[in-house]
C-alpha cells in the first residue's frame, strides 16, 4: 500500500514538476520522515523575485502534509552575509493516528548567513506559524522551526544537515507533534 501511495505522488509531483520547470529538487531524509521539495522562481505565477516551493512530507506513521510556500529574500553581498526573508505557507494533509485532517495558512521568516569561500557554506533558522485563526478542518494550529547547516558540494549540488520540528495541534490531541523532530540530512539539485 505504502508503494502505491508514494507512486501515485511520485506521477503527481511529476507533472507539477513538468508543469512548472522546477529550477530545485530537495531530498531530505530522517529516520522517521523523507520529504521531496520542488522549488522554482515565483516568476511562473506572475511574480517574479521570490521562491516558490511544494513540498511533500511522509512519516512512517502514515502522517503526510503537504506544502505550498512563497517567500521573499533579501539579496546578500560582500559587505553584509546575511540573507532575511518573508512569507507565507499553506499546509494541507492528514495524521494517521487520530485521523485528523490538517489544513492550514501560515507566516514565517528565516535569517541566513553565508560564509566567505570557494565552497560557499552557510547556516540557517527559520519557521512558520499557522495560529488557530488561520487553521481549518481539524487543524488549531501549527508551529515549525527549522536550523540548518548547507554547504555547496558542486555547482549545481547542495548538501544539508538540519533539525526541523513541526508540531500540529488537533481538535482530537491538542499537544500533537508530526515525527519530523529528527535531524535530517538532504541533497538540494539545481537544473
Amino acid at each position: 500500500m505504502k508503494a502505491l501511495r508514494f507512486l501515485i505522488l511520485g506521477l503527481a509531483c511529476g507533472g507539477f514538476v513538468n508543469h512548472l520547470q522546477a529550477s530545485d529538487l530537495e531530498i531530505a531524509l530522517s529516520s522517521d520522515a523523507a520529504q521531496f521539495t520542488f522549488r522554482s522562481d515565483s516568476s511562473l505565477i506572475g511574480w517574479g523575485g521570490a521562491d516558490l516551493a511544494f513540498s511533500f512530507l511522509y512519516t512512517d506513521a502514515d502522517d503526510f502534509l503537504g506544502e505550498f510556500s512563497l517567500m521573499q529574500f533579501s539579496q546578500p553581498s560582500a559587505e553584509n552575509r546575511f540573507t532575511l526573508g518573508v512569507g507565507v505557507k499553506a499546509y494541507i494533509g492528514r495524521l494517521d493516528a487520530d485521523d485528523d485532517s490538517v489544513l492550514a495558512i501560515g507566516i514565517g521568516g528565516e535569517v541566513r548567513y553565508t560564509f566567505p569561500g570557494s565552497m560557499p557554506m552557510a547556516i540557517y533558522l527559520g519557521g512558520y506559524i499557522a495560529p488557530e485563526i488561520t487553521s481549518f478542518r481539524d487543524t488549531d494550529g501549527i508551529v515549525e522551526y527549522v536550523l540548518g547547516y548547507q554547504i555547496e558540494l558542486l555547482p549545481q549540488t547542495t548538501a544539508f544537515v538540519a533539525v526541523r520540528n513541526i508540531e500540529i495541534e488537533s481538535d482530537n490531541n491538542p499537544d500533537y507533534k508530526l515525527l519530523d523532530s529528527d535531524v535530517r540530512i538532504g541533497v538540494r539539485l539545481t537544473f
